[in-house]
Order: C-alpha cells, then structure tokens, then sequence
C-alpha cells in the first residue's frame, strides 16, 4: 500500500503541474469552451484539461495492480473501456462526433468492461434472496453502466461539481470499506482520489479549466465498474453505492424524466438540472458545490454506511433510499428542474 500512496502523490503532482501545462496549451490553440444561451459560464473557458486526470488514474490502477490490490481482470475493466470512452469523449470535444458514433462506441466500452467482471455481485435482498445481475440480468446492468456514465458527464456543467462529487463519494466508499475491515480496498478508493484533487484545484470556482466529455464519462463508467468490484466483497454493497451517487443519480434521471413526459427535445443539450437552477438561483458556483459536497458528507455518507451492513432486510435498504433522496427530489420539485431555466434569473458566475 505505500508504493500506491506513493505513487498517487506523485499523480497529484504530475496532475496539478501537467493540467495548467494542457490550460495555457489549450489557451494557445483556441481549444476554448466558447459561453452561448445553454451554457452556465459567461467567458472562454480552455476545456479538455480532465484528459490528464484521465492519464494519473490509469496510472493509479496500473500500480494497484503491480501491488496486488487489483486484479489481472479487474484493472483491464477500469483501464481499456475507460480508455476507448475517454478517447470518444475527447475526439467529440475536439470534432463533435454523431451521436450514434459516440453511443456506439459506449456500448462497446461497457460491453468490455461487463464481460471482464463477469460474474457480477447480486444485490442482496435478505438472506438467501437476492437480484441476480448475470444471464437475463445482464442488460439490466449493461444500462445501468451507459446511464452512470452519461449521467456523469450530463452533471459536469459548472465549476468544480464533477470533481467534488468524486472526491466526496470515493472518500465515502473508502470509509466505508476501511469500517468493515478491507484496508486494502479503502487505500485504493482513496489513492484513486488523490489525481483528481490536482484538477480540481484548477477547476475550483471560478474554473481556470473545464474537465471535457473525455474525464467526466471516463468518472462516469470508472464508477460503475469500481463499484462492482467493490461489492463483490464484504466491505461494501451496491446499496451504498447508489446513496453515495445519489444526488448525480436523482438529478439527472429527474430531469430527463421530468423533460420526456413534458414533450421536450430530450436529446438536446439544457439548463434545467437541479444544479443549473441552484446555480441560478444562488447566481454563482461556488455556493452550489460547496453544497453538494456538504450534502454528501453530512448525509448520504452517513446513511451509506449504515446500509453497508448486509444483513439488513429489503424494507431497510428500500427505507434508506427514500430517506436518502427525499431532499434531493424535494430540491427538483421547488426548483421546477427539469422544466424551463427562465423560470429563474440567470447566472452571474464566470
């Protein structure tokens, strides 16, 4: 574990120094995130910087692998399709590809990544009763990686928010597994972490550099496939996970729901997230993503570790759920997120 901690501190670094190299290289080259009605920033922003994020965290994995904490299979589930997704993600930065190309290319890398893991953990219920993700089960998880996946990216839209949510969330899972005994899991979630603050100190509000599709699908999928490999020990379960991604989850899913049954282009781009309209209504980032990382850390962390402990019956785990998203939802239902952004001033941050 020290050669991870090590070398984690070294991707820090390299991350922190490399991501303002690729901000005046993208500043130099017009590689700039031009503002227009949609977007929640009103300069230029250089885009793209996540791509060395991208870079450290494989690197991370590589060297859990080398110390025994990843397996042969497990690392090539996070690094290949977390390799083809970062590359898509960074050529439609770049180029703007069809969005059957991308989507295609998605399917494949989830595709990859499933068939690595296989056999995925069950959900477990109670004892002896459990929902079983392989066989027929399977593209129910399959949907479940594109939707992590996208959803992720679809919440990277103001400064700082992506990032704070995986700091948050990995610090989470790491806590919960160091609870329950599993140090070595615990080290790897946090050493994970660790790159990603060296871009978040560029993306903080006001944000010098904007993460790109490339990073925030790559967190996206490398969320889906950590947790599977997580759960299938005792030190974590996929209950956890969905309260610790709770407030991504609800807020996108709200919002695309609320956008279909509405009759509106789902399919386009918007500014009606729970987190677009907070940032509106607060008119500036800094306060909405502050609290999301409060929101995190003082309640859904709490909750996820209590629904850690396995033997809980379904009523239990349902109940957590509910408990955990009830503010979130009633957050999307005062602030009309899904429906639309003239309902509230708009943003002044930069």
């Amino acid at each position: 574990m020290t050669t991870l901690f090590v070398f984690s501190a070294i991707a820090f670094c390299l991350t922190l120094w490399l991501t303002n190299v690729y901000r005046k290289f993208a500043i130099h080259k017009g590689l700039l995130d031009n503002p227009n009605h949609r977007s929640s920033h009103t300069i230029p922003t250089p885009t793209g910087g996540g791509i060395v994020t991208v870079c450290a965290l494989i690197g991370v994995w590589l060297t859990a692998y080398l110390t025994n904490l990843l397996t042969l299979k497990e690392v090539l589930a996070l690094v290949i399709p977390g390799t083809i997704i970062a590359a898509i993600g960074f050529f439609d930065d770049k180029h703007n590809l069809p969005k059957r190309w991308r989507f295609l290319g998605q399917v494949l890398a989830v595709c990859i990544a499933l068939s690595l893991l296989y056999p995925l953990p069950e959900l477990v219920l109670w004892q002896g009763v459990s929902i079983n993700f392989n066989g027929i089960g399977l593209p129910f998880a399959a949907i479940a990686f594109l939707w992590l996946t996208n959803l992720y990216n679809f919440m990277d839209g103001i400064d700082g928010i992506a990032g704070g949510e995986a700091v948050t969330v990995l610090a989470g899972a790491s806590l919960i597994c160091f609870l329950n005994g599993n140090t070595g899991l615990a080290a790897l979630l946090l050493a994970t972490s660790l790159p990603i603050y060296g871009f978040l100190y560029w993306n903080w509000p006001p944000a010098k550099i904007f993460m790109g599709d490339a990073c925030s699908t790559f967190l996206g999928l490398s969320f889906a496939t950590l947790a599977v490999i997580s759960s299938k020990t005792d030190a974590i379960n996929l209950w956890s996970w969905f309260i610790l991604l709770a407030l991504f989850i609800v807020d996108a899913t709200w919002t695309l729901a609320v956008r279909v049954v509405t009759g509106q282009n789902w399919r386009e781009a918007h500014r009606t997230h729970l987190y677009q309209k907070l940032a509106q209504a607060f008119s500036n980032h800094l306060n909405t993503s502050l609290g999301i990382i409060l929101l995190n850390l003082l309640w859904l962390t709490p909750i996820s570790i209590y629904a850690s402990k396995l033997k809980i019956p379904i009523y239990s785990h349902i109940f957590l759920i509910l408990v955990s998203i009830a503010p979130i939802l009633l957050a999307n239902i005062i602030f009309n997120a899904g429906k639309a952004a003239t309902q509230l001033p708009s943003s002044n941050d930069s």
